[in-house]
């Protein structure tokens, strides 16, 4: 490690010719040419105090602190351009004074890829080498989709993307995001806790960001590398308003070992359908083809298009700016090294987002048009796209749901019958949820006969569901229909014999 600013400039006058070419050819920071924006960058420094985290000493807990990393199209002006060693000194604030947010230090705390993959002159070169991105200048005028990006474990901190997230600000995109913290402490673990704990704090992104852009912000889009690719699936699965989605080489096409995201409360299939591209290891994809359709997420996908991309790498950190910024030397933890230079990879990665948020995003569909579709279909920078057309998505079981709740089942009836004809087999209403709701009309909004009508529509659309049957049953026990309510047991017990309470009011009634 460099102990003096003085030698990082002589570093930058004895290298200036390199870092100048290489920014020649592949734009700032080792980055892809620049889209038609300036890319303007804002840091906040927040908190969330719906949730709470440790003190610095751990004595206490506070509000949960919230570092938001905002990159945007800007006007054109003076601005000095910020240098990777800026956003260097941020990624070392992120988890040093996490709670406290302590100003930068003089000398970066280095994240280890760069301070182990590379040598100390190449160290002193990158720090100085400029970004696209400028601090603070005024926003562009107009609306612009914005994306929220989700990062990785081991690769925590903003700056391991920073360089794909300016690349898409410079294409007219507001992106945003934050560093991934543990729920209680700053390692984050691979459980369902802290999963929901990165998807919390994306909502959180999400809505500073918005109020950061008044009036700017138009669709929504997500990002997730590695771990925040399963945080942004679940998100879009939650979420309707989000239009567009791309994961980069996430562990969410092929069951992951931990039972991730799999086995979140939010995790709905039926629920994401809208426009997906997956990027991940070549040798990935290949493994997903080779399995049966319904092991792999894209094979039982049914609704909403999909575009499963091959990276022709087996570096996971050749996604991440670190590929971009030219390191090869192997690093203990993260990479076994470069076999070559994984700027062009890289650089098409980002091209390839820029299209695919271009298309899904701004109405602009002949944005893809340059990359090869089709099986085994090489694009731009060797990577191998493969495109799935989805059906058009139906609506949605909670929207049915709610406006159930908001207008009468009566009046809702048609759109389901429209549905049913439409969708023949498909679960247009969840089961236990369309149970809750009909023991709600029943026992606690006085809406009994809109209860029977909704049981009743349970059984036929799950007809082999003990559960709706026995539901049937009860509701018109309660309300004195006998011969119905036994008819209802009756059918429970053939689907699921072990119901003693279904039992017990069966041998009541019959005895009666």
């Amino acid at each position: 490690m460099l102990k003096h600013n003085v030698r990082f400039a002589l570093y930058a006058f004895g290298l200036g010719l390199l870092v100048s070419c290489s920014a020649q050819r592949t734009g700032a920071g080792g980055s892809p040419s620049s889209g038609p924006y300036p890319v303007g960058f804002k840091f906040l420094l927040t908190t969330d105090p719906t949730r709470s985290y440790p003190t610095d000493d751990g004595s206490a807990v506070q509000s949960r602190p919230m570092r938001i990393y905002l990159w945007y199209p800007a006007v054109a002006g003076k601005v000095k351009p910020l240098t990777v060693g800026d956003f260097v000194r941020w990624a070392g604030d992120d988890f040093a004074g996490t709670a406290g947010g302590a100003a930068a230090a003089e000398e970066p705390v280095f994240p280890v890829p760069l301070k182990q993959g590379l040598s100390e002159e190449e160290l002193a070169a990158l720090l100085v080498r400029p970004m696209k991105s400028r601090l603070g200048p005024p926003a562009a005028a107009g609306e612009f989709p914005l994306l929220v990006f989700g990062q990785g474990l081991y690769y925590e901190s903003p700056l391991s993307n920073a360089v794909l997230c300016e690349y898409l600000a410079s294409r007219g995109f507001i992106v945003a995001t934050c560093p991934l913290v543990g729920t209680r402490y700053r390692l984050t673990n691979l459980n369902a806790e802290d999963l929901e704990t990165e998807v919390r704090d994306m909502e959180f992104v999400l809505a500073e960001t918005r109020a950061a852009f008044p009036g700017k912000t138009a669709r929504l889009g997500l990002i997730g590398y590695d771990l925040g690719g399963m945080a942004g699936l679940l998100l879009a699965m939650r979420r309707p308003e989000i239009s567009a989605f791309l994961s980069i080489d996430s562990g969410i096409q092929l069951p992951h070992h931990s039972g991730l995201p799999g086995v979140h409360p939010s995790y709905r299939e039926q629920e994401f359908t809208i426009p997906w591209m997956h990027m991940t290891q070549a040798r990935f994809l290949e493994a997903a083809r080779a399995e049966k359709p319904e092991v792999s997420l894209s094979g039982r996908r049914k609704y909403g298009d999909s575009w499963m991309v091959g990276v022709p790498t087996d570096n996971h950190g050749g996604f991440s700016s670190y590929a971009a910024f030219g390191i090869r030397k192997a690093v203990r933890g993260y990479w076994e090294g470069f076999g070559e230079d994984a700027r062009p990879v890289h650089d098409a990665v980002c091209r390839l987002a820029g299209d695919f948020f271009e298309a899904t995003l701004k109405n602009a569909p002949t944005a893809l048009s340059l990359w090869t579709f089709g099986e085994d279909a090489v694009g731009r920078g060797g990577l191998v796209v493969e495109f799935f057309k989805g059906a058009s998505a139906p609506e949605s079981s909670r929207s049915l749901l709610f406006r159930i709740m908001r207008f009468g089942l009566e009046a809702v009836r048609p759109d389901i019958d429209r549905l049913r004809a439409a969708t023949p087999g498909a679960d247009i209403l969840n089961e236990p949820e369309l149970r809750w709701l009909a023991y709600h009309f029943l026992l606690w909004w006085g809406r009994e006969i809109e209860s029977l009508d909704a049981f009743r529509l349970n059984v036929d659309l799950h007809p082999r569901s003990a559960d709706a049957w026995a539901g049937l049953g009860e509701a018109c026990l309660l309300t004195n229909r006998s011969d119905e309510a036994i008819s209802s047991f009756r059918k429970a017990l053939e689907f699921n014999p072990d119901l003693p309470g279904v039992k017990a009011a069966l041998d009541t009634l019959t005895k009666k």
